[in-house]
């Protein structure tokens, strides 16, 4: 018996001298490489989110009512006003009946997409967090919500539209609570964390930087308007050598060595200069600094004395419009 319980506690003796070993021969773990984020974090959307898209889609299709009912009305008077003439064979049916449903459409659609309408629609957003299924359907392609900064217009409160006041009976009694009075609109913003408040100024300052790239690039693009009078100079448009013995009739002459010349520099320069001036604003800079600047790098201080808000609201549509289109092509 003494035997046995001796054998015991040598086995678990050993077994816990060779754990003790290995922990002590185990090296020590390395510590985990700090990963620096280059991207932003994809936040929800929020509210003011949907009211933004809301406010865009009622904002074109009553463009576009604008546009079917101006092409409704010249419709019907180019249809109308020639018959008022004793040579005219009388009122052009087809055009009358084509303008009559331009002007139909174009009423269907003010009515549908009025003011009051989308302050309606509005409203409802925020006091329930939905839109009508008629809107929501509505919200994809060119009106899908995305997210924006909290710097962006928010339509909830240009508008300000409160919160819904709570139903009370006509006649309350002493145990009724009082009617709760309408929140103020700036509550329907709620507070952001500190880290999505950052992500969101890191955007606003890219959105800048893009506007302000893609500015530069299209002035970079005039001058390449110097090959047309280039072009006119070295086929000798416009001259005539006067050789053909008529008066009416005029023979183009040939360009002379110092036309071609000319117009070879002009279209060169102006090629030239656009190829110059693009390069330091090409799409590849800009990856280049957006990857830097989300590092934690300061942006280069002659980039950041020239942003200007005209910047920062260009770059926010361009970026919405690579968004949709994006999210198009992944469905």
């Amino acid at each position: 018996m003494l035997t046995r319980v001796f054998s015991a506690i040598t086995v678990v003796a050993i077994a816990a001298a060779t754990a003790t070993a290995q922990d002590v021969a185990a090296p020590a773990a390395a510590p985990l490489p700090i990963v620096v984020s280059t991207s932003l974090p994809e936040p929800a959307l929020t509210r003011a989110d949907t009211a933004r898209a809301v406010h865009e889609l009622f904002k074109s299709r009553r463009g576009g009512a604008a546009s079917w009912l101006g092409l409704g009305t010249a419709s019907m008077l180019a249809s109308i006003l020639p018959a008022q003439q004793s040579t005219s064979a009388g009122v052009w049916t087809p055009g009358v009946v084509a303008g009559t449903v331009f002007l139909g459409i174009g009423l269907n659609k003010s009515v549908q997409f009025w003011w009051s309408q989308e302050q309606r629609v509005l409203r409802e957003l925020a006091a329930t967090g939905h839109v009508p299924p008629n809107i929501s359907r509505r919200l994809k392609g060119n009106f899908l919500p995305l997210h924006g900064t909290a710097s962006e217009q928010n339509p909830l409160l240009a508008l300000n539209i409160p919160a819904p006041l709570t139903p009370t009976p006509d006649a309350p009694g002493p145990d009724t609570p009082a009617p709760i009075a309408p929140a103020p609109a700036s509550q329907l913003v709620r507070s952001l964390p500190p880290e999505q408040a950052l992500a969101d100024a890191r955007q606003d300052t890219l959105d800048a930087v893009q506007g302000f790239f893609n500015a530069r690039r299209t002035g970079g693009q005039l001058p390449i308007l110097l090959a047309l009078p280039g072009l006119r100079l070295m086929t000798g448009s416009g001259a005539s050598n006067g050789s053909s013995g008529s008066p009416y009739v005029s023979q183009p002459a040939e360009p002379s060595g110092g036309q071609v010349a000319t117009g070879l520099l002009l279209a060169a320069g102006g090629l030239t200069y656009m190829f110059v001036h693009n390069a330091p604003y090409s799409d590849e800079k800009f990856h280049e600094l957006r990857t830097s600047y989300l590092a934690g790098a300061p942006l280069p201080a002659a980039i950041r004395v020239r942003l200007k808000e005209k910047h920062l609201a260009a770059g926010r549509t361009y970026r919405a419009r690579l968004e949709r289109k994006a999210a198009r092509r992944s469905r």
